[in-house]
């Protein structure tokens, strides 16, 4: 019997990696926890790794009072606080026991809640004044926070975003804030550059290889039968882009989607910090220059000036004397920049990006002794590296700007945070560097596509519950019109 179970397990972990649609997983991966009894794991409440007492009790008062319609008392209850980790719920050690999901007693808490704020909003005005309404609810949504997904960079292997993105939007769970650096920065531009009816085509698998195989911005020069640098053409990639992307800035952008895009670019010179622009910093910059300044890899591609439509509608240098490079070298992940402009403590990542996926373990991976091991080496090494980078950039002098740039920009991918609350990490982490910067076979491409999907299919339902909360107050405040 164990012998014929394990047999059935495994098949069913070969199916779930050919699944062609969530939902098709799913009921793969519903059948996988039943069949290894994984089922009874998530139906028993107690568990270390979170308080499951604190929140059924809370579980129980939240439901007690919208059963008996005591509704003053809920606001009451709901104003001391409405927590996303409340109890260490949102831990990631709680979403890898499973395949589907976690403990029941999460999902029916984060459903209650949602619940109790939708009654709240609903109940006639003679109960809850309209002002007491919206004094609670901009306060929960300002204590509570939102998410952002972010997008890294990677080169070609950034098509992965495409299918990050197709999985989340299929489940209705895109974040509205988005950041992208380098080839993430297409893809994010993409996502914010069109309304959701354009948006599924756009990411399509023969719309992107079918730009990318007519404009070939990037393309391995083969002399003697030896692979040489990369032939680059600036040309080339604003005509890629143009094919993507339509004219916009930043805010003409957010007003056409409601999207709130960001991308970083780095400064060609060092005494220049990096930028991130959106609507919020930069409005009337145009967002095809932003995309190609933080896809211009340094010593590749050409660094860039960034265009802006002024006040009479003229595309105008912005910042004229300052050129941009690739903006993973000094902010692949803006966390702290996102947390500042739109209030986000809860973040999603999208990795890619050769570089951090070389020194960053994925840090929701179950761990082990050897893993363990491995990881330790690998922070000591990304610590010891950028300290010594930092002493030698702060204590000696170099002369020659190329390599006192180089250093900067070595440290800058060294010093950064690879990680988020979610992590959604390319797999197959390797390939050769021309390779990367290739135009990628119609079968490469949908490989990364795929891959994109399934990678998110497994974070789904830690997705929903830990932006469920979130995302019903950002709705009442989008319908009541009390956004700020």
């Amino acid at each position: 019997m164990k012998i014929f179970q394990r047999s059935r397990a495994k098949q069913l972990l070969s199916e779930m990696e050919q699944a062609e649609s969530y939902e098709q997983w799913a009921a793969l991966a519903a059948e996988y926890d039943e069949e290894n009894g994984l089922d009874e794991w998530r139906q028993d409440d107690a568990c270390e790794s979170y308080d499951y007492r604190a929140i059924r009790e809370r579980l129980d008062i939240i439901r007690d009072l919208r059963f008996r319609r005591e509704y003053q008392k809920l606001l009451f209850t709901l104003n001391e606080g409405i927590h996303g980790n409340l109890g260490g719920m949102g831990k990631p050690s709680l979403y890898n026991k499973a395949r589907l999901g976690t403990k029941n007693l999460i999902t029916r808490y984060v459903q209650e809640v949602c619940g109790a704020l939708e009654d709240l909003n609903e109940v006639d005005e003679s109960v809850l004044s309209l002002e007491d309404k919206q004094d609670f609810f901009v306060r929960a949504s300002h204590c509570y926070g939102r998410s952002a997904l972010m997008l890294s960079g990677g080169a070609v292997l950034g098509y992965f975003h495409a299918g990050v993105l197709k999985a989340l939007f299929d489940q209705t769970l895109l974040p509205e804030i988005i950041s992208g650096s380098s080839a993430g920065s297409i893809l994010a531009a993409a996502a914010c550059c069109h309304t959701d009816d354009e948006l599924i085509d756009r990411l399509s698998l023969d719309n992107l290889h079918h730009e990318a195989e007519e404009t070939s911005a990037i393309r391995p020069v083969v002399a003697l039968g030896v692979t040489r640098k990369p032939n680059i053409d600036a040309g080339n990639l604003r005509e890629y882009l143009a094919k993507i992307l339509p004219d916009l800035t930043f805010q003409e952008a957010f007003e056409l989607t409601g999207r709130k895009l960001n991308i970083t670019v780095t400064g060609l010179s060092t005494r220049q910090a990096p930028r991130l622009l959106n609507a919020i910093t930069s409005p009337n910059v145009l967002i095809r220059t932003a995309v190609q300044a933080s896809c211009a890899i340094y010593g590749i591609y050409p660094p860039v000036t960034l265009m802006c439509r002024n006040s009479a509608g003229e595309t105008v240098p912005y910042l004229p004397g300052e050129k941009w490079i690739d903006g993973s070298f000094a902010d692949d992940l803006p966390a702290k920049r996102l947390t500042r402009l739109y209030g986000v403590n809860h973040f999603i990542s999208s990795m890619t990006n050769p570089a951090a996926l070389a020194i960053t373990p994925d840090p929701d991976r179950p761990p082990n002794a050897l893993r363990e091991l491995v990881n330790y080496q690998a922070r000591f090494w990304k610590f010891s590296s950028a300290e010594a980078l930092r002493f030698t950039r702060d204590h000696i002098r170099i002369k020659s700007p190329v390599i006192s740039l180089m250093q900067h920009l070595t440290y800058g991918v060294l010093a950064q945070e690879y990680t988020a609350d979610i992590n959604i990490f390319l797999r197959n982490r390797w390939d050769h560097p021309l390779r990367l910067l290739a135009p990628p076979s119609r079968e490469a491409m949908h490989r990364l596509i795929h891959e994109g999907e399934r990678s998110t299919w497994e974070k789904v339902e830690m997705v929903r519950n830990c932006t469920a909360i979130s995302r019903t107050l950002d709705g009442i405040l989008h319908s009541r019109g009390w956004e700020k």
